[in-house]
């Protein structure tokens, strides 16, 4: 009986957010979580933190009157310490804290999210060739709680920023599973990387309430008043490399990122399991031909 209630409930949401104006809410939020009247910005602050159940311990800033808003707060920053170490091996790792939505193999440019969603790379990327056509994917689901920062998983250049416009469905898992090809659908930020031994794209997918992308080194890429649709880098002295572990972005409230990997002789981590909580740094792959 629960389950069933469960499942209408979901449904009737998933038929709200067809009729909802989502851009609209979600510009509401972006400023109303910019406020910085003190007496406001804490109030907000409070009944995030009582909704969503969320400790300080693990971040640098723990008192909340220290946060300039409510924003300020969604992005808060974690201490570093909390989470593994960086070594010199070539081993992959997880951008974000998150909890696995789903991974797995890319076949004939195509990857299957939630056993049953079939996501074509070149749709989800927004190009018109199969950059990828065999590799591996993994989905992390943010939420609410977790940290919004996003590290880089591996050592790589950046060659080219692309904001897609779209929805901004809420990416929690009864969406995704309801919404066909919810991610495709999605305002979302590809970013584009390679390194000496693999291609890599860390789609950045936008949901409602988190109509704000921004990255460390270019500001906000979307909403998309206030970005370019791409930003390619064919010099190579505008090419911007990055190291493993550096901080490349960041969500306001959760949702999700997909990491799309060209084909590397490469085991999937045995912590690797759909549902999985996963932390920054985690090991995701660890190649084993270069």
């Amino acid at each position: 009986m629960k389950k069933n209630l469960k499942k209408l409930i979901n449904q009737f949401k998933i038929t709200l957010f067809y009729i909802a104006p989502l851009h609209f809410i979600s510009s509401l939020t972006f400023r109303a979580s910019r406020i910085e009247d003190i007496s406001i910005k804490n109030f907000l602050i409070k009944i995030y933190i009582s909704i969503f159940k969320i400790s300080l311990d693990e971040y640098k800033i723990k008192n909340i009157e220290e946060y300039k808003s409510l924003n300020d707060f969604f992005t808060r920053e974690l201490d570093l310490t909390f989470r593994n170490k960086l070594d010199s091996s070539n081993n992959i790792i997880s951008p974000c804290d998150g909890t696995i939505a789903g991974y797995g193999e890319i076949e004939e440019n195509t990857f299957i999210h939630a056993k049953k969603q079939k996501y074509s790379v070149a749709e989800l990327i927004n190009e018109k060739k199969d950059i990828i056509k065999e590799g591996n994917f993994i989905n992390i689901y943010l939420e609410p709680k977790d940290c919004h920062r996003i590290y880089m998983p591996c050592d790589a250049s950046l060659n080219k920023i692309t904001h897609i416009p779209g929805s901004l469905y809420s990416v929690a898992p009864y969406a995704t599973k309801g919404i066909n090809k919810l991610y495709s659908k999605n305002e979302r930020v590809v970013l584009n990387f390679s390194n000496d031994n693999f291609n890599m794209y860390l789609v950045m997918v936008g949901a409602v309430n988190v109509g704000c992308i921004s990255l460390s080194d270019y500001g906000i890429v979307a909403p998309s008043k206030q970005r370019s649709s791409v930003i390619e880098f064919k010099d190579k002295e505008d090419v911007k490399y990055y190291k493993k572990g550096q901080e490349i972005g960041m969500f306001n409230l959760g949702s999700t990122v997909i990491l799309l990997i060209s084909k590397i002789d490469s085991p999937w981590s045995e912590k690797m399991g759909v549902n999985k909580k996963i932390l920054i740094r985690d090991e995701i792959l660890k190649p084993t031909n270069f």
